[in-house]
């Protein structure tokens, strides 16, 4: 994990609780904010999503990693953060 901290370390628990170690399909896509299919394949297409996704043998669609999906959320989550206070950090 990139950025550390116990709110990381709990969201990293609570994904790996409900979707283990991949997450693939409509909570592929729901957690990376895409709202429909069409556009989360366009993304995936033109090489656009924020973290690595894969297909696995024998399974349709595409998957990512859990801990990948929850370094990108703490990512983007500190970003914003500094965007809103760029005084506070």
């Amino acid at each position: 994990m990139t950025m550390g901290g116990k709110n990381d370390l709990e969201l990293e628990e609570k994904l790996m609780c409900q979707f283990g170690p991949l997450i693939g399909g409509a909570d592929l896509r729901q957690a990376l904010g895409f709202r429909s299919a069409v556009t989360f394949r366009r993304a995936v297409r033109q090489g656009k999503l924020p973290v690595r996704v894969f297909e696995l043998e024998g399974r349709k669609g595409w998957f990512a990693l859990t801990t990948d999906i929850v370094e990108w959320l703490t990512r983007v989550s500190v970003a914003s953060m500094a965007v809103a206070m760029p005084g506070d950090l």
